[in-house]
């Protein structure tokens, strides 16, 4: 095993050891509970998690289209004679970009997708970077257009935490569109004084983030597919231990899941797990044991899991690399 890998996993037990003390958690109880649970819903909400990565690449399938599209002039989805991959191919790359970002350091794993890319499309990394920046811009505005929506209904358990949450994804949602306003009225400026291979990787990258904001409906319908299967995955596991979490209350969770992830540990361990469960404990008033059943449960399907394949797809594309 690699120095990172040790390192992760030992930040994870020690995460484990913080959530347990953290809330005192009693493990008898909390195992009972996940002992408990309907194995079909959960291999149900298993395969449910596994589709975001489908509808997340057919996303930055449409994303690459508008960009090489509007950043040559050739038809959209055409860059110097060569088509867009297809959802399922780009699919593969999202998963081992997650994975990275599941055992690396500060989400290394949206570089590794972009580098990806470039070295088996022969594309530029600088222009596939600026496609997952506009990604990254499009799920926010999603992410808090969805928070907006369900924060009404789990007022009434904490307003205090609800309200932070929503604090957080606003907040980000603002700096990402200031950056992209700056990256706009920087854009001369920038060209002017940097060396030219620079000021060439600059402009593919101005291109890939902002040549990307194009056929929208599309974009936005195959994102909302992708939240939707990572609430439907929550949902799921909720049913399966037995939770009546409300559906509201699993759409907050889901995504302040998804923002506490934004911790610079590897896949978000401890801000999330530790997180999601006070979360879960103040809105839902659950026992300490099923939030901790529901956050173990739920992170060995959307982490524990992309490890493992994220590892298996690896080391499988690695090998027909070998024997190509």
């Amino acid at each position: 095993m690699s120095p990172s890998t040790l390192v992760s996993a030992a930040l994870a037990v020690a995460f484990l050891a913080f959530l347990v003390t953290r809330f005192d958690v009693d493990l008898g109880a909390t195992w009972a509970h996940v002992r408990g649970g309907n194995p079909w819903y959960l291999v149900l909400a298993l395969l449910v998690h596994y589709t975001t990565f489908f509808f997340r690449g057919a996303r930055w399938r449409v994303l690459l289209q508008n960009t090489q599209g509007a950043a040559s002039g050739a038809p959209t989805g055409i860059e110097d004679g060569r088509a867009v991959p297809g959802a399922l191919y780009l699919s593969q790359l999202v998963l081992l970009g997650w994975f990275a970002n599941s055992v690396a350091w500060l989400r290394l794993g949206d570089a590794y997708r972009a580098y990806l890319y470039r070295d088996e499309q022969r594309a530029s990394f600088s222009s596939a970077m600026g496609t997952i920046l506009a990604e990254r811009a499009l799920d926010t505005i999603l992410v808090v257009a969805l928070l907006l929506a369900a924060t009404p209904w789990v007022l009434g358990g904490d307003a205090r935490s609800s309200g932070a949450v929503l604090a957080v994804a606003v907040a980000l949602l603002a700096a990402l569109v200031a950056g992209l306003l700056g990256m706009i009225w920087a854009r001369r400026w920038l060209v002017g004084r940097l060396p030219s291979w620079m000021s060439e990787g600059y402009q593919r990258f101005h291109a890939g983030a902002l040549g990307s904001f194009r056929r929208l409906p599309q974009v936005t319908l195959w994102g909302l597919l992708g939240w939707l299967a990572e609430i439907g995955r929550l949902y799921l596991v909720a049913a399966a231990l037995g939770l009546d979490l409300g559906l509201a209350l699993v759409v907050f969770l889901t995504l302040a899941n998804s923002l506490l992830t934004l911790v610079p540990t590897p896949g978000g361990l401890g801000a999330v797990e530790s997180g999601v469960a006070g979360l879960a404990v103040r809105l839902a008033a659950l026992p300490v044991s099923a939030a901790a059943a529901l956050v173990l449960v739920d992170r060995a399907i959307s982490y524990v899991s992309v490890v493992i394949v994220g590892a298996v797809l690896f080391l499988a594309r690695q090998a027909r690399r070998g024997t190509a």
